[in-house]
């Protein structure tokens, strides 16, 4: 998965240079095929998906999670279901984490159903339809404010209720907050007070440390819930902190939400 500015432009350049072979194109989305074996490269310019990112087609995720001891395999996180398997996200030893898919639950052509490519889309969710009257009803409900809720019981209790209100399609958790975060931006939301829960205090090269691995990230902080770009950080931080007591994943996103302010 590359991001590029241009996603028609780019998909000229890596076919008339690079030799891959145009799969499907749609708007802001393209397939690629190497030009031998059956390896795929994903071209977009949703800046809320990852600059690059690499995926390994495997047999059974989930096999190699029960055997990941005897493999050395250290998983991140365990397998989720996704679009035509399983995937999961494994890091080296040096600290780089890969996704790895399977297709165990079948589908042939990537992009025969006219969807993103199965290969490397298949962590991705598709976008649903936003419910904004519903939305802002579960959210007063709740009453809590928005950068209080990722993490909390009152988010579950939030997504589940967002959830109910879609007959179909129903949202990923990340889409919820994606909505909700949308809906603040354009003033929609109502003001709920003060957050419930603050930052805790950490030492001054535990801020950097954490500066660090937001990275490019910083200014764009309210897409990291959900992500597995925030399951990597809160996991590399408590380790860094090496404390008996770990962050819990909304503490560590009250300190990201301080830090970028």
């Amino acid at each position: 998965m590359v991001r590029v500015p241009n996603v028609p432009a780019a998909v000229k350049y890596y076919c008339d240079v690079m030799g891959l072979k145009l799969i499907k194109e749609q708007k802001g989305l393209a397939a690629l095929r190497f030009a031998q074996g059956e390896g795929e490269m994903v071209l977009h310019s949703d800046p809320d998906l990852p600059a690059g990112e690499i995926y390994y087609l495997v047999d059974d995720v989930r096999a190699l999670f029960e055997k990941r001891g005897a493999l050395k395999l250290n998983f991140v996180q365990p397998p989720k279901a996704a679009g035509r398997g399983y995937r999961a996200a494994i890091r080296d030893p040096y600290g780089n984490v890969m996704m790895i898919v399977d297709r165990t639950s079948g589908g042939g052509d990537a992009v025969e159903d006219g969807k993103a490519p199965g290969a490397l889309f298949s962590g991705v969710e598709e976008k649903v339809e936003v419910k904004r009257e519903e939305l802002i009803r579960v959210y007063e409900q709740i009453g809590r404010t928005a950068d209080d809720l990722p993490y909390t019981p009152d988010f579950e209790k939030l997504h589940a209720a967002y959830c109910a209100q879609h007959h179909d399609q129903k949202p990923q958790k990340r889409e919820t907050w994606r909505h909700l975060l949308n809906m603040r931006k354009a003033g929609k939301l109502p003001k709920l007070g003060e957050a419930r829960s603050k930052a805790p205090e950490i030492e001054p090269d535990q801020k950097q440390k954490l500066r660090e691995l937001i990275g490019e990230d910083m200014g764009k902080r309210d897409r990291l819930p959900y992500t597995e770009k925030f399951d990597t950080i809160v996991d590399h931080f408590n380790k860094y902190r090496g404390a008996r007591n770990n962050l819990s994943p909304h503490l560590v996103w009250r300190l990201v939400a301080t830090l970028a302010k």
